[in-house]
């Protein structure tokens, strides 16, 4: 099993990837720093006296796009792809600022929220469609599928995790991922190597005309602790357990 559409767009879009605001009425996009809050819709940053706020004010209720791509942690990982969402750009309210600053720090715990209130505001997008752009193609993210979608709780250290296994765990692993697709009946082109990692499992790098597989646990993980565990036996026991 995969990351759903849902999933993905909401992973991408959750606030620590770099995004840009594209707003009617400027030429060009504007790097934002956002978040989410607990429904995916983004909030972005705005200080008094910056250009997007000047925008802002020029267009009364604008209509914006707000795009993240993903970064894969190594260059020959896969792409998650590009994720979009259409709507309109509105100040958070007064009332509701304080909870809005929490949830995006949430997401993304920039310093500067605590600002927020005093020179630097919070706008959020209503959210009309969400889109993911894949190597394979364009699609229109049910809205329904987006909101009640989870992000990967993995997609914050996934870069980390996979750096730590290949530097300290490369022959266990290496082993542990040639045993699990060999039994699975999965030919290796060269020595399998793990490029990704989500709550679902390993995308594996087998070489070949196909060069990827997945490699799944046997449910989700919650988070990096329970993923901790499910490894253990494979990188301190050289057991050949977690994952079919």
């Amino acid at each position: 099993m995969a990351m759903d559409m849902g999933e993905v767009t909401r992973t991408l879009l959750r606030g620590r990837l770099a995004g840009e605001l594209h707003v009617s009425g400027l030429d060009e996009p504007v790097p934002v720093r956002h978040g989410t809050d607990c429904a995916g819709r983004p909030m972005v940053l705005v200080r008094d006296g910056d250009d997007l706020l000047a925008a802002l004010a020029r267009a009364g209720d604008p209509a914006v796009l707000l795009t993240v791509v993903d970064e894969p942690p190594a260059d020959d990982a896969p792409s998650l792809g590009r994720a979009t969402v259409a709507g309109r750009l509105r100040p958070v309210p007064a009332a509701a600022l304080a909870l809005a600053a929490v949830e995006f720090a949430d997401a993304n715990p920039d310093p500067d929220l605590l600002d927020v209130g005093r020179g630097l505001g919070l706008h959020r997008i209503e959210v009309d469609a969400v889109r993911l752009r894949t190597s394979q193609a364009d699609h229109l993210v049910p809205l329904d599928d987006y909101i009640a979608a989870d992000p990967d709780p993995l997609h914050a250290v996934e870069a980390d995790v996979l750096a730590d296994l290949a530097d300290h765990h490369a022959a266990e692993m290496e082993g542990y991922l040639h045993a699990t697709l060999v039994a699975a009946g999965v030919a290796c082109a060269q020595p399998p190597r793990a490029v990704r990692l989500d709550r679902y499992g390993f995308t594996v790098h087998i070489g070949g005309t196909a060069p990827y597989v997945r490699l799944h646990f046997p449910g989700p993980v919650r988070d990096e602790q329970e993923l901790a565990r499910l490894l253990h036996p494979v990188l301190f026991h050289c057991a050949v357990h977690g994952a079919g």
